[in-house]
């Protein structure tokens, strides 16, 4: 079973209200839109902070943009939605995003709760934490994510923060929510776009640190991490996917 099938198993869409927690690149708004359509008709409400990602989503989604209502808003508190208005939340790639500081994404998952009416599904895929490589393939993702981490942490800018999932899934039932289940996935091969893009965001960076040994220190290992991906690739961590219930 794909990750996609297990996250709407058993779930009828038909006329649904769902929730596409974090809009982002729409390709998750897409995708929901493309089954609602199938399922003859619902809508999606798609939120983001940041406003300017919702005229590219609605080219991308083209006739379906009917479909769907964009709304800015934080996760951690979207005013703008009613409470208990919503029968499905798809949060993909985002509850890492959210937990940039300890114990945010509880926020998120309480906002959840709030618009969420009563039996509705949450549905949260997100990177599994990847700390060290367990085999050669990961050694690569955990270098590159590890450097963007340290960088970050030295001059005061934010990084994504994983949360394991027997974690998030304590955290889940915390806040209301039962019939819990999740599970694991194996990362697809690490793009060549994805260690473009952490190649050149990373010297931006590392020259904003005072310390100059650090600086040259950190240029060596982005150079020895590109080096290693060229000779060998790579794959992204692990993911997984959890669903539970509002009671």
């Amino acid at each position: 079973m794909s990750s996609r099938d297990f996250m709407l198993r058993g779930i009828d869409l038909r006329g649904l209200v769902i929730m596409d927690a974090g809009t982002g690149a729409a390709n998750t708004t897409l995708w929901l839109a493309e089954k609602l359509k199938d399922a003859g008709g619902g809508r999606i409400i798609s939120i983001d902070k940041d406003p300017e990602t919702f005229p590219d989503a609605k080219r991308k989604l083209g006739e379906l943009a009917k479909l769907v209502e964009f709304v800015e808003a934080d996760l951690t508190c979207m005013p703008q939605v009613e409470s208990e208005s919503v029968d499905v939340i798809v949060c993909h790639a985002t509850i890492c995003a959210v937990n940039d500081r300890p114990l945010k994404a509880v926020k998120a998952l309480a906002e959840f709760t709030r618009v969420l009416k009563k039996g509705g599904w949450l549905i949260i895929d997100d990177e599994y934490p990847l700390p060290k490589a367990s085999k050669p393939e990961e050694e690569v993702q955990v270098g590159r994510w590890q450097t963007y981490k340290a960088v970050a942490e030295l001059v005061g800018g934010e990084h994504y923060t994983e949360i394991y999932p027997e974690e998030l899934e304590f955290a889940v039932k915390l806040v209301g929510f039962r019939d819990i289940e999740w599970k694991k996935f194996e990362g697809p091969p690490l793009s060549e776009e994805a260690m473009s893009e952490w190649k050149e965001e990373m010297p931006e960076m590392i020259n904003k640190i005072d310390e100059e040994n650090l600086k040259v220190a950190f240029k060596k290992a982005i150079e020895r991490i590109w080096k290693k991906y060229a000779n060998q690739g790579g794959i992204f961590p692990p993911y997984y996917v959890l669903r539970a219930r509002k009671e």
